[in-house]
């Protein structure tokens, strides 16, 4: 059989990933995050403290590393000597050298290949800025998109991250091995005044152009199901928060995208307010369950509470019954909403969490999702009681994927332990 390879390229933060990710999930096919390779080769480098200027260091690091390439659904994974390095990939330390790393021709030899052999398995969508160029020369479907260099840094800054894109540009343009160039072949899109389904809509029809055997009828995207009636009472509730965080508090959510929309999830979230599990709970449009303080299930709460599918949990002393609760609703295909801290933060600041995360994920064996809240605790501080109009920002990061076999490693007291300094690593990074 052979395989289809769609070739997006581009400057930093044009839009490639979300594009990329997008026409997966809409074709069914896999998407390959070239910029995560190398990302993941230069937080290795990093981590060994070696200079990244340093090619014969970085070259003999380079002959030692075991990169493990595959892919969970519709996303590509990457692990460097058995470590999944993506929660640190946007660090501004590695956005501040990859442009170097990426320039060694060593460097670009062992993860061309790895990106090329993809190709063997399925078709794919791969992003970066050598696709159309150099990894895959001879696909007939190339895009390469762009956008104004001060569009393109305010999306860099609004997703949180310290990058320069005209410093990026030019060392990416002026590299001697595979400089970022419009590959023959290639039709361009400007995304500088278009919406993410303007930049899909418009991709989609480039391929159809340019010959690319598109469904007839687009399928449920490969990470969605089909919509679930909400009960009413949950349906009210949903709505009426969503309405009130918006015109109240402005609410903006960043990486919607990373969302896993199908399947059971294990959302992990820090804490600031009162606020937070319905906050939470407007990024789905399913119902999801959560844990409440069993304080809360008394008089009207103690039908209320149920009805939004809250888990009483006992914060005096360990609840195994609200563990095993929520290992029985992720198993069972929900999605479930766990504060690791256990409490709400009293200065914004994320506390320390308790193993208990640790153990559901372990147990559980699904996908975790982290996510991070911001300005919440502005919004309804712990103990005022009195709301005030702050800008809430909630930032859904990458997934969390692990194989049977990770989850088992974990499958211990210190595993447990290991697991929740991942998960909030994970949230920390947000």
């Amino acid at each position: 059989m052979t395989f289809h390879a769609i070739a997006i390229d581009g400057p930093a933060a044009s839009g490639k990933s979300t594009l990329a990710k997008t026409l997966a999930e809409r074709l069914g096919l896999v998407m390959v995050n070239s910029g995560a390779m190398y990302r993941a080769v230069t937080w290795k480098i990093l981590r060994e403290e070696i200079d990244p200027s340093d090619t014969e260091s970085v070259i003999r690091l380079l002959d030692e590393m075991d990169i493990q390439c595959g892919h969970v659904g519709s996303l590509s994974t990457i692990r460097i000597n058995g470590t999944d390095p993506t929660p640190f990939l946007r660090e501004p330390e590695i956005n501040a050298n990859v442009s170097t790393v990426s320039a060694i021709p060593q460097v670009r030899d062992r993860l061309v290949a790895l990106q090329r052999d993809y190709l063997k398995l399925t078709h794919v969508v791969m992003e970066g800025r050598d696709i159309g160029s150099v990894v895959f020369p001879n696909t007939p479907f190339k895009i390469y998109i762009d956008a104004d260099p001060s569009v393109r840094d305010g999306r860099r800054s609004g997703d949180g991250e310290i990058d320069s894109v005209s410093q990026r540009d030019a060392a990416d343009r002026s590299r001697k091995t595979a400089p970022l160039v419009v590959a023959d072949g290639a039709t361009k899109l400007d995304t500088s005044a278009l919406t993410i389904s303007g930049v899909v809509d418009a991709a989609i029809g480039i391929l159809g152009q340019q010959g690319f055997p598109l469904p007839k009828q687009a399928p449920l995207l490969p990470n969605e199901e089909p919509p679930t009636p909400m009960r009413w009472i949950y349906w009210l509730g949903w709505m009426s928060f969503g309405a009130a965080y918006r015109t109240l508090f402005g609410l903006r959510i960043i990486g919607d995208e990373n969302l896993i929309k199908a399947g059971p999830v294990l959302i992990a979230s820090n804490h600031q307010s009162f606020l937070d599990p319905p906050l939470i709970g407007n990024l789905y449009k399913t119902e999801m369950v959560y844990f409440a303080r069993k304080s809360l299930f008394t008089g009207i709460g103690k039908w209320l509470y149920p009805q939004w599918n809250a888990i009483p949990i006992d914060q005096e002393k360990p609840d195994t019954s609200s563990m095993k609760a929520a290992i029985r609703h992720l198993k069972e295909g929900w999605r479930v909403l766990i504060f690791p801290e256990g409490q709400r933060t009293l200065d914004g600041e994320i506390c320390e969490a308790a193993p208990g995360i640790g153990m559901i994920a372990a147990k559980a064996g699904v996908p975790i999702q982290p996510v991070r809240i911001f300005g919440a605790d502005k919004a309804l501080p712990r103990g005022s009681g009195k709301i005030s109009m702050a800008r809430i920002t909630v930032i859904v990061g990458p997934p969390i994927l692990l194989s049977p076999e990770e989850f088992k490693a974990y499958s211990n007291k210190e595993g447990y332990l290991a697991l929740t300094e991942r998960i909030m690593t994970a949230i920390k990074a947000l």
